[in-house]
């Protein structure tokens, strides 16, 4: 996770997942859109902060946002500007996995702008998610970078509690 200046200009997450197929990658944009359910049992193991495809399209409306993103089985990733006209385009992205790049946080909503804390505060909200997440995905590594500085490099549980 980066971040810059509080996160109002820049929210940056990449993983190294197995990545999202082009076809799907303005899906991930769309409004309800949601690839964790299949069947009515799914509702039941939900385990994230949310489902309705509601997250990416709500930040894309007052950001500047971009998702890229490789899937092993591609040569190359695909990159989708939220407010683009354009389809996705070849992207080089060397792994598999996604990246959504949130820049100029609030830049078309300068009522919502005015209500933002200093950069301090704002990064140690941030930084309380993170940790959260951190503590209740223990199976992952999460490094968080504020201005181009590594902060925090929380290990999984399992390579804690090696010696």
């Amino acid at each position: 996770v980066d971040i810059e200046a509080g996160g109002q200009k820049l929210i940056r997450i990449t993983d190294n997942g197995s990545g999202i197929i082009q076809q799907e990658l303005a899906l991930a944009l769309s409004r309800h859109a949601t690839s964790k359910i299949h069947e009515l049992e799914d509702l039941e193991a939900i385990s994230s902060l949310g489902f309705r495809g509601e997250a990416l399209p709500s930040i894309a409306s007052v950001s500047r946002l971009s998702i890229s993103s490789r899937t092993a089985q591609e040569k190359h990733g695909w990159k989708l500007e939220a407010r683009s006209e354009r389809p996705a385009q070849p992207f080089n992205q060397p792994e598999s996995g996604t990246t959504v790049e949130v820049r100029d946080l609030f830049y078309n909503v300068p009522a919502r702008r005015k209500f933002l804390r200093t950069e301090k505060t704002e990064f140690g909200h941030l930084e309380d998610v993170v940790k959260r997440i951190a503590l209740s995905h223990f199976n992952v590594d999460i490094t968080l970078r504020n201005n181009n500085r590594a902060v925090r490099q929380l290990r999984r549980a399992a390579d804690r509690l090696q010696p």
